[in-house]
């Protein structure tokens, strides 16, 4: 009978564990006055929903998303009238992560970015800036800069790089500014 309690409480700690890892691999941030955005780091185990509702509880945006990598999407809620508004992302297991929001707040822009191993020295880097603007993308061996690169246009970038012969494995990283004043390191994830 222990063991069962034993067997049953880590059973229980192990669930706890994958809850809180799909709640980290959902974000979601207001990044102007009325605009938010979501974003998910992982692969989306089936079709996502997103549920905004205003302060009355009523529904004011559904979106269903099928995608099968990791992603950044941006609402647009200018057209709504200020006030409160909450956010919920959901997918066939239950809520992942939900937030609230007011449209009068002033919120500093975000930028989010990812870098993911793919081997034989490939690296896929995620980047989503909301402003779309200037993205310098260096990509470091060790503390050697291997490369730079200015993008442009860099809302949505999804780009694979390949790095001839890396020195240390594991060393490489990514370093991502934009014009706005972000700046970021982004070491790879298998």
């Amino acid at each position: 009978m222990k063991k069962l309690f034993t067997m049953l409480f880590v059973a229980g700690i192990a669930t706890g564990a994958f809850a809180k890892n799909d709640e980290k691999s959902v974000e979601i941030r207001q990044t102007e006055p009325a605009k938010v955005m979501v974003a998910v780091a992982s692969v989306p185990q089936g079709t996502m929903t997103v549920k905004i509702t205003d302060a009355d509880d009523r529904l004011v945006l559904r979106d269903r998303i099928t995608k099968t990598e990791a992603f950044a999407k941006r609402y647009d809620l200018n057209a709504l009238p200020v006030g409160e508004y909450s956010i919920e992302v959901s997918d066939e297991k239950g809520t992942l992560r939900t937030a609230t929001f007011n449209t009068q707040a002033i919120v500093k822009p975000v930028v989010y970015s990812r870098v993911t191993e793919m081997g034989d020295n490939q690296y896929r880097l995620l980047v989503s800036n909301l402003e779309a603007k200037d993205v310098t993308v260096q990509i470091y061996d060790g503390d050697k800069l291997i490369h730079t690169e200015l993008i442009d246009n860099p809302q949505g970038l999804h780009k694979i790089y390949t790095i001839d012969e890396p020195g240390t494995p594991g060393a490489i990283s990514f370093k991502v500014t934009t014009s706005s004043g972000f700046e970021a390191y982004v070491a790879s994830s298998k």
